[in-house]
């Protein structure tokens, strides 16, 4: 699993809130905060400049540093993982949003728990970002949502309760949305590579084009209703103007750039 350097950015942060777990000081809770935003930088940059380098020597599969491994294999579940050039660019605007954030939270009060749920928000981004397996991508963005509730409820400004609250009915309404389409595409997303009946694998999906124009025209109001709420979009954005408003600063930037 480790030969693979997209698992680090899940890894990373891993570490991170294990780190800030056994922080007894201010100093210590900074230093963890910014040596783990900084290796996420430097995994980002070299990321970026190892996917420019094959993309020019000529590979062009539509995801590179592909891999997966069983999560819950009766269902074929798996941590799928991959990236395309949105993919990169994500990832590394997600790092550095965390590096400039964690020292704009500098002064920001109760800071280990506070540290604590933004870099659990931040493990929800960037696993998000490089799933390729629906079902793991719709548990990383789920991950990411109580942290965006108690740290707009906590440490936001102005109507924050109310905020709060309202950003999480919403996109728990939009998520349900979501996993109704993610079930109904695995159900008719036809074998996988491996034989399997079913699968929740993007690429194997894509490559099946099994799912029967009849179900399209239920599945697809579903996720575009889903990822709309979700992405904030007209006119399902409602819940995103008092949410970026009463944020703290560090959540507002994930909130507003990624």
């Amino acid at each position: 699993m480790f030969s693979n350097i997209l698992i680090y950015f899940v890894v990373i942060p891993l570490v991170m809130l294990l780190g800030l777990a056994l922080c007894r000081d201010i100093k210590q809770i900074r230093a963890v905060a910014v040596t783990g935003s900084t290796a996420l930088i430097a995994l980002s940059v070299w990321l970026l400049v190892d996917y420019l380098s094959q993309r020019s020597a000529g590979v062009d599969a539509p995801m590179l540093y592909v891999d997966s491994w069983a999560w819950f294999a009766p269902l074929n579940i798996n941590l799928a993982v991959g990236v395309d050039g949105i993919s990169i660019a994500m990832l590394l605007l997600s790092s550095i949003i965390l590096f400039t954030g964690s020292f704009a939270s500098w002064q920001i009060p109760q800071p280990k728990e506070f540290f604590l749920w933004l870099i659990l928000l931040s493990t929800g981004v960037y696993g998000f970002f490089i799933s390729i397996d629906l079902f793991t991508m719709f548990m990383f963005y789920e991950v990411a949502l109580i942290p965006m509730y108690l740290l707009i409820g906590i440490w936001g400004t102005g109507r924050k309760e109310y905020s709060a609250m309202k950003l999480t009915l919403m996109l728990m309404g939009g998520s349900a949305f979501l996993m109704l389409s993610i079930i109904g595409i695995y159900y008719h997303s036809g074998p996988d590579a491996n034989g399997a009946a079913h699968t929740f694998n993007l690429l194997q999906i894509a490559a099946n084009d099994a799912i029967p124009h009849s179900w399209q025209y239920f599945l697809f109001p579903m996720a575009f209703v889903g990822f709309g709420v979700l992405g904030a979009m007209f006119p399902f954005h409602t819940w995103s103007p008092d949410g970026h408003a009463c944020a703290p600063t560090a959540v507002s930037m994930l909130h507003a750039g990624v």
